[in-house]
């Protein structure tokens, strides 16, 4: 009899994750949507900048799968963001590594009815753990370098590092996103399929707009207001057709 309430509340916790990742399901592909759409918009050297990107994206594509994985970079890239979370909010963001180890203790301790907790419960945290993906620190330093570009560089030059900068762009949320899917890898096998599911919706949400926000260093007539604008107008589109299938 008291298995009872545990086994209801498992069922109704993914039942409401479920529900939870069908509801978040367009927005990540509305803000995409209104990303590009907004990438359409600017030209560099007579090609939208969308092309550029997109070239740079699948080109990354291609050789992550076929070459190389740099997850020695990806792991770099951790560590900075690390370092910048401690100097700017005096905590610490745990590397992949130590985040994966720290998670697998606290997991193995709670299935033995171990009292104690270890002190890695503090790092293997949903918000810890997750911080350095929702932050795409290649697409901030990439638009970071187009800013200083724009500042200190000669107008002919500018002209010429356009478009090399709209390709690094294509290829630096590639890689984000491919090796954070390759880092949570081993995650999947310990979570449930939603959890997994939300988890990756969540993570492509936030790295859209927190990288689409920094886009203006590199692309000043980017409007990261007007792409999450008409992000949000496609999402809304998307729910009424869905309402409509549904119930009508």
């Amino acid at each position: 009899m008291a298995k009872a309430p545990s086994n209801f509340a498992v069922v109704f916790g993914r039942s409401l994750k479920i529900m939870i990742v069908f509801l978040l399901l367009p927005l990540p592909i509305g803000v995409l949507a209104g990303l590009l759409q907004q990438l359409e918009a600017i030209q560099i050297d007579g090609v939208a900048a969308k092309a550029w990107v997109q070239w740079g994206f699948l080109g990354y594509v291609g050789f992550h799968i076929i070459l190389y994985r740099p997850a020695a970079l990806f792991r770099a890239m951790h560590w900075i963001f690390s370092t910048l979370a401690a100097w700017l909010f005096g905590g610490q963001v745990s590397t992949t590594e130590e985040a994966g180890v720290a998670t697998a203790d606290s997991k193995r301790k709670n299935k033995r009815g171990a009292k104690e907790s270890g002190s890695g419960g503090g790092q293997g945290s949903p918000l810890v753990v997750f911080s350095p993906y929702v932050v795409p620190m290649s697409v901030v330093l990439v638009c970071a370098l187009g800013w200083l570009a724009a500042r200190f560089s000669p107008e002919e030059y500018r002209q010429v590092i356009d478009a090399p900068l709209a390709v690094l762009l294509g290829i630096s949320m590639a890689f984000h996103w491919l090796m954070t899917a390759d880092e949570l890898q081993p995650q999947r096998e310990q979570w449930h399929l939603e959890t997994y599911l939300l988890a990756v919706i969540l993570i492509f949400l936030l790295t859209l707009v927190i990288g689409g926000a920094c886009l203006w260093w590199t692309l000043p007539d980017y409007s990261h207001y007007h792409a999450l604008s008409d992000g949000w107008d496609r999402a809304v589109r998307i729910y009424r057709a869905v309402v409509r299938c549904l119930f009508f």
